[in-house]
């Protein structure tokens, strides 16, 4: 915690020190010349003690009723600077504050309209048909008994999951009748709206990660999910680079050129692009939790996007290079216990020189605080296997 130091161009205030990617912001941030801070719930967030960081700030979790307040009183006491909102609750807080934050700080997000419909997925799922783009047969359900039509009309297995885009994988398998009152009310605790039953689709992840401009893409990449955790299906524990993936992004293109996108986004699809049966899933209305990856590609997209929010105009993209980055700290190790026949290519890729990692070893504390984080984290990583298997 320090007190407010003479403003200057180049600050920037990241929010969400303890998500796995918001170290990467920061760094790639720093590395480009700005003043970085970070706001954090706790000193145990990995990135507040990186030393990219000129100093971190306290401020509760961004689902807390005080946040908003927190957030305002920040930007404003460090103003002019640049506002990085990393997860869906400093999102929404920057939406609700955007006519009380000034034109000393700058953002970047979508119409608001946009991000609502970006936010749910259903009518995200609405907008991709009316552009040709193919999605799962879905239902929104409202209780158990619309569940159970839904079951009827889907069949075996779908998935149960949040209607609304919560930042965190609110999701359960029903593989038979007798798991679905347990998955819905896991569900539903977990949402902050309707629960929306999906058919279950087959197939690995992709992600159609992009940088926008005023409706206008100046930035992106492909990524496929080598693995998730949990391995049944969830976030990214291991990733690759894309770099010729022309269904996946004329789709993404058309659905945020629809919505006239503002910001940073990754839209995810699954299933085989080879075979043509490719369907949306969703959008992530803020920076995902695998942006590494566009880092170690160089697609350096939170120092780009600042650039833009300082009025700099930016070059043509460079090709975008076939590039593996896998987070053992950050889901790889649990997806390998949890599923033995992954444990060998999970510690391959840990230890291999051509696999892109986090870790820096002129910046190490950040790897000590996500040791800790994941040991923490055990407890919560069981009871998530069981119920996601």
């Amino acid at each position: 915690m320090v007190s407010a130091v003479t403003a200057h161009p180049g600050r920037v205030l990241v929010t969400d020190g303890e998500f796995k990617h918001t170290l990467g912001i920061v760094r790639a941030l720093a590395a480009r010349g700005h003043e970085v801070h970070v706001i954090a719930s706790s000193a145990r967030a990995p990135a507040v003690h990186s030393k990219a960081v000129r100093a971190w700030h306290l401020a509760p979790a961004s689902s807390a009723a005080r946040y908003d307040e927190r957030l305002l009183a920040l930007a404003l006491e460090f103003a002019p600077l640049s506002l990085i909102p990393v997860g869906n609750g400093a999102v929404a807080a920057v939406d609700r504050l955007r006519e009380r934050l000034g034109p000393d700080v700058r953002f970047a997000l979508p119409a608001r309209e946009a991000l609502a419909t970006a936010n749910d997925k259903a009518q995200t799922g609405a907008l991709a048909r009316t552009l040709g783009i193919a999605t799962p047969e879905e239902r929104v359900v409202q209780d158990l008994a619309g569940a159970r039509a839904a079951l009827a009309e889907l069949g075996l297995p779908f998935v149960l999951k949040s209607a609304r885009e919560e930042g965190r994988k609110v999701l359960r398998y029903v593989r038979g009748p007798d798991e679905l009152a347990p998955a819905f009310e896991a569900v539903r605790a977990g949402s902050s709206g309707a629960v929306l039953a999906q058919r279950h689709v087959v197939g690995p992840g992709f992600g159609f990660s992009a940088l926008y401009w005023r409706g206008e893409r100046v930035r992106a990449l492909v990524h496929r999910r080598v693995r998730e955790w949990p391995p049944s299906g969830g976030t990214s524990a291991c990733a690759e680079s894309v770099p010729d993936a022309p269904e996946i992004e004329r789709a993404g293109e058309a659905l945020l050129g629809a919505l006239a996108w503002h910001g940073v986004a990754m839209v995810e699809f699954k299933g085989d692009p080879a075979r043509g049966t490719m369907v949306l899933m969703e959008i992530n209305a803020k920076f995902w939790g695998s942006h590494d990856l566009a880092l170690a590609a160089s697609v350096d997209l939170p120092g780009d996007l600042v650039a833009l929010l300082e009025g700099e105009t930016l070059g043509p993209q460079p090709p975008v290079p076939k590039v593996r980055l896998s987070w053992p700290l950050g889901g790889d190790l649990w997806h390998g216990l949890f599923k033995p026949s992954s444990l060998p290519a999970v510690i391959g890729d840990a230890l291999s020189p051509q696999v892109a990692h986090t870790f820096h070893a002129a910046d190490p504390m950040p790897t000590v605080y996500e040791a800790l984080q994941w040991l923490r984290s055990g407890p919560g990583a069981w009871r998530e296997f069981r119920s996601a298997r």
